[in-house]
């Protein structure tokens, strides 16, 4: 009973349009770069899939449930990027379905570095079934009640990547603040949110390298979310690496509470390389906000294969 309430009250704040994240969390984002920035299109110079799971909160009744598949490669001498990216996400009784296109030029600084400028646009699907719907007092006139809208979708990226190091900059739900939405429909209204993310790889030796970075996720109506990961890389082969993810307020919008929690995640992940055209990588979140007494974490495994062509003009596209 006490995780059903938890997970009420989760819901409700988001379909009253509450000042909260909105937008989906991947623990392993270094490698699922296309959710976050269209400009990530063709990045790898080869044809890349990438197919990530993540189970959150496990343990919650109705917690999200998230699938996305992409695949993006290049055109025109590795000067143009192209991506395609369906993504599936179940919260309870609402879901959300989306379908994006991505295009991404690339500019050519040197041999080593690139400058990518990409724009993606589709189309999000949002749907409530009210038979799910377990609530306290019955209401006869939701029984059955199911709604479905479709809404387009914007983003646009900046990406900048050399040998050693990278820099992005991303706007995700560009349109939302301009969808009007029907009179009572009774899914979670989007908002607008700004990625930064960057991250360096340093060598140890011959064995071993080292790669840190961080992900900063900003809606400019509540606390900014941020992730700060490290990697300890062997042979580029396997990759362990461990995450912290909490929260700030860098724009206050005099809307939040002072004394809310900043603590989120503490992250575990681990990469493996069987091939240099195939990964796979899991990812486990121990929760250390307050769902920590309701929910035994979060799962998350991903995939990830390219085909190699002949010759790279990157040094090793895979590093990031």
């Amino acid at each position: 009973m006490k995780k059903q309430i938890y997970f009420l009250f989760l819901f409700v704040m988001a379909c009253l349009k509450s000042y909260a994240q909105q937008d989906i969390q991947f623990s392993q984002y270094i490698f699922n770069g296309l959710s976050l920035n269209p400009a990530y299109a063709g990045y790898k110079e080869a044809t890349n899939f990438t197919l990530t799971y993540r189970n959150q909160w496990t343990g919650l009744t109705g917690a999200p449930v998230t699938t996305t598949a992409s695949i993006d490669g290049t055109i025109r001498d590795n000067s143009i990027g192209i991506g395609f990216t369906v993504l599936d996400d179940n919260l309870g009784p609402q879901s959300t379905l989306s379908a994006l296109g991505s295009l991404a030029y690339k500019l050519r600084i040197n041999e080593r570095s690139r400058l990518s400028f990409g724009v993606s646009a589709g189309v999000d699907n949002y749907k409530l079934d009210a038979t799910q719907l377990n609530t306290i007092t019955p209401d006869p006139s939701k029984a059955g009640f199911l709604a479905s809208q479709f809404r387009p979708d914007l983003q646009f990226g900046l990406f900048f990547a050399s040998e050693h190091y990278f820099i992005g900059l991303s706007g995700l739900d560009l349109l939302a603040n301009y969808s009007n939405y029907a009179p009572g429909f009774f899914v979670i209204r989007r908002n607008r949110h700004y990625y930064f993310h960057a991250g360096a790889i340093f060598p140890i030796n011959e064995s071993f390298s080292i790669k840190p970075s961080f992900l900063i996720k900003e809606d400019f109506l509540s606390p900014a979310n941020l992730d700060i990961n490290t990697f300890l890389i062997w042979h580029r082969k396997i990759w362990l690496g461990a995450s912290v993810r909490s929260s700030f307020n860098a724009f206050n919008s005099g809307t939040l509470q002072t004394n809310l929690s900043t603590s989120d995640a503490f992250s575990v992940l681990v990469e493996y390389f069987p091939s240099p055209n195939l990964r796979i990588g899991y990812s486990y979140d121990y929760t250390t906000s307050h769902l920590q007494e309701v929910s035994s974490g979060s799962h998350e495994i991903s995939i990830g294969y390219f085909f190699r062509k002949q010759r790279y003009s990157m040094l090793s596209p895979r590093l990031f």
